[in-house]
């Protein structure tokens, strides 16, 4: 019986090929992580510098921050839960050229629409290692990089500047203020006659991007990540579709946020725009007892933005982790 026990017991031995089978510390590949991170968000919509679908002005670049809390569900390929806050911006006067060329571009200075936002956003998804890790917390590499993508539920607000008087020159009590574009329904949207639904406040998005970790002393990784988030609304900068007609709002402030074009200076600045708003002609045309802007697009009347593309806006994060590895090493007792 001996002879047949060692004999079975070596077969195992010789047919042994390497790897580590119960090195709890190091094979401990399902573990959580916890990060917080400094993001940065870059706007692309109606409002940016040129029509060319990322185009964006760097200039309106604000800091936010994040928390993220990741399972490493399978070597390599993570659960993460996540959270960012951020704010976005678009002015035409400060974006778009007045001398340029291109009739979509001068016609974004024409227009004077400007809007800041700030974006609460919650998302889940997947995150891949593009170097699997089969050696767990502790056998993780120095630099792996790696790709992710999810679905997200943000939530957002537009706001404006308030000009000091309305298109037929009466003085706003909100003048200066930045006041909520949404409850206003700058494009009809609070206008029985239109039949038009206000955007709503919340909103899904798409998150799909790269990064790269470095690993650091002890728990701590450090990512770099880029992440753009595809909408399926085109509100956030509160541009769509087309102007409305002056003589069917019956709020005053609600008018005078729907068109800026005849405004002599920038609301968002206070300079000087440098065009000619003379009546009869110039660069703004004169409609009705209003003055009304042309538009933006080329040889597109009486457009206000381009609804045939959903606004987008990028993340991009500084993020330092922290790697919950409570499995210790297991080591022989000594005898």
């Amino acid at each position: 019986r001996r002879y047949g026990y060692n004999k079975n017991r070596n077969k195992k031995y010789s047919n042994y090929s390497g790897g580590r089978t119960s090195y709890k510390g190091v094979g401990n590949t399902k573990y959580w992580t916890a990060g917080f991170s400094l993001n940065a968000m870059n706007y692309f919509g109606d409002l940016a510098p040129t029509p060319k679908k990322l185009s964006t002005d760097l200039s309106f670049t604000r800091a936010g921050f994040g928390i993220t809390g990741s399972r490493m569900i399978y070597p390599g390929i993570f659960l993460r839960l996540g959270y960012n806050f951020g704010s976005i911006k678009g002015d035409d006067f400060s974006a778009a050229d007045a001398s340029s060329d291109d009739a979509s571009t001068r016609g974004r200075y024409l227009r004077n629409l400007h809007f800041k936002n700030n974006i609460h956003e919650l998302s889940l998804g997947f995150e891949a290692d593009l170097i699997p890790n089969n050696g767990g917390a502790r056998g993780r590499f120095p630099i792996n990089p790696y790709m992710f993508v999810g679905v997200a539920v943000f939530s957002h607000a537009p706001k404006a500047k308030a000009p000091a008087t309305d298109q037929a020159g009466n003085a706003l009590e909100q003048a200066g203020e930045w006041v909520d574009l949404r409850s206003l329904g700058t494009e009809g949207q609070q206008l029985d006659t239109l039949g038009l639904k206000p955007y709503s406040k919340f909103n899904l998005a798409i998150p799909i991007g790269a990064g790269v970790k470095v690993r650091l002393p002890g728990n701590f990784d450090l990512n770099f990540e880029v992440g753009l988030r595809k909408l399926f609304t085109d509100y956030i900068d509160d541009v769509s579709n087309a102007y409305v007609d002056f003589d069917l709002f019956t709020d005053p402030l609600a008018r005078a946020m729907s068109e800026r074009g005849a405004e002599a200076t920038s609301a968002s600045t206070g300079q000087d725009r440098g065009l000619n708003l003379t009546n009869g002609g110039g660069d703004i045309a004169i409609t009705g007892p209003y003055t009304h802007g042309s538009g933006y697009g080329p040889g597109v009347e009486n457009s206000r933005g381009g609804s045939s593309d959903k606004d987008m806006y990028l993340v991009t994060q500084l993020r330092i982790v922290y790697i919950f590895d409570q499995k210790g090493v297991t080591r022989g007792k000594f005898r």
